[in-house]
């Protein structure tokens, strides 16, 4: 049995291996940062065995409560995704699976690599209604890609939508791409409404350093990026910096900063209530759009969120904080979960692209309200 995460994302060490199928693993930190709770690696050798993981140090991990009443995610191709029996007694978390391949992958969700997302991003590029175009680079010089759907003209309302600013979160990813591939679609009724009506910019992967270091909340200067809004710069968050400029440029009525969350089981949205500018208007119009949501997965709970800010005290640190401030539009978080929605068949990458493609239903919706 081979243990490795010589992988884009991967993210585990292995201590030792013991007879039987049984091995010990840890979690790795963050770059420059002491963050880690996410792990992908993969285990060739081990068909038939029954295998138990045992990840050491997750009692020490960031978030480690997220791991109680937690599944992992296994695939023999990174493409079908299903969770396995997994124990969390506060200090170790164990798996147990019996691999029905020679190669398996193991990950905390739906592991996301960086090929995957330049596949979809040709795909993208091939449509005349669609462009994809690199509005900066990472600390590392990768690409920050923006895809533009539509093209700009009088009324029409511009839509933001961006993903993966904590790269281990990897829903956020799934959710992009659900979003990418109605859009591709051209004989879809609600894609031909949003042309006539809006442009969408999608940033898919706000933090491709994260994604391809394994990573789960920062990016390689180890600065968590959903924190770098109010002060962005070039040398640490020039990621961040990029996809402001872009805004500034194009302008926004409507943004949706996609997440995942470590403990809530299940799906919900965070609006700007504390901003300065705040206002009865923006708070009718999360109601309104919450309210849609429901409708586009079983598992959105519309009256979950992280709790009110005081009033002007809202952190503008924050991407939806910074962005509904700035200007002065509907501006919302969404968050997925890590665990489980419903036992039967858990929260999965399917189920975060199938929520992408039918939030594109709420958009339209809201489209004549937004201003």
């Amino acid at each position: 049995m081979w243990i490795d995460a010589d992988l884009c994302g991967g993210n585990i060490h292995l201590v030792r291996k013991h007879h039987g199928g049984s091995a010990e693993l840890t979690l790795q930190h963050d770059s420059a940062s002491p963050i880690r709770q996410w792990f992908h690696f993969r285990v060739r050798g081990a068909q038939g065995s029954h295998l138990e993981l045992s990840i050491v140090n997750a009692g020490e991990a960031s978030y480690p409560h997220g791991y109680y009443h937690y599944r992992a995610l296994a695939s023999y191709d990174l493409e079908r995704w299903f969770r396995i029996d997994t124990h969390f007694d506060g200090r170790k978390l164990v798996l147990r699976h019996r691999p029905e391949d020679d190669v398996v992958h193991y990950s905390y969700f739906g592991a996301y690599p960086l090929d995957r997302q330049r596949t979809l991003l040709t795909r993208a590029s091939s449509v005349p209604w669609m462009r994809v175009d690199s509005i900066g680079r990472s600390i590392e010089g990768r690409s920050i890609d923006l895809v533009s759907f539509g093209n700009d003209g009088p009324g029409k309302r511009r839509i933001w939508i961006s993903a993966r600013q904590h790269s281990g979160e990897t829903m956020a990813a799934f959710f992009a791409e659900g979003v990418i591939e109605r859009l591709l679609d051209g004989d879809d009724e609600v894609t031909r409404a949003l042309l006539d009506d809006c442009v969408i910019f999608i940033v898919p992967n706000v933090n491709p350093d994260g994604s391809a270091r394994g990573n789960f909340r920062t990016n390689a200067a180890g600065r968590d990026l959903n924190r770098e809004w109010a002060f962005p710069n070039a040398e640490a968050s020039p990621e961040v910096l990029a996809v402001r400029s872009a805004m500034e440029e194009a302008g926004v009525d409507l943004y949706l900063d996609i997440h995942g969350d470590e403990t809530e089981p299940c799906i919900f949205a965070v609006g700007c209530a504390g901003n300065p500018r705040y206002s009865d208007r923006l708070h009718w119009l999360e109601r309104r759009f919450a309210g849609g949501l429901v409708k586009c997965d079983r598992g959105f709970s519309p009256e979950h969120d992280y709790g009110p800010n005081d009033p002007g005290k809202g952190d503008l640190r924050i991407a939806n904080n910074w962005v509904g401030e700035r200007f002065d539009c509907l501006s919302m978080t969404i968050e997925m979960p890590f665990k489980d929605v419903a036992p039967a068949d858990g929260f999965s990458p399917d189920r975060a692209r199938s929520f992408g493609r039918r939030t594109l239903e709420c958009v339209l919706e809201s489209l004549d309200a937004l201003r």
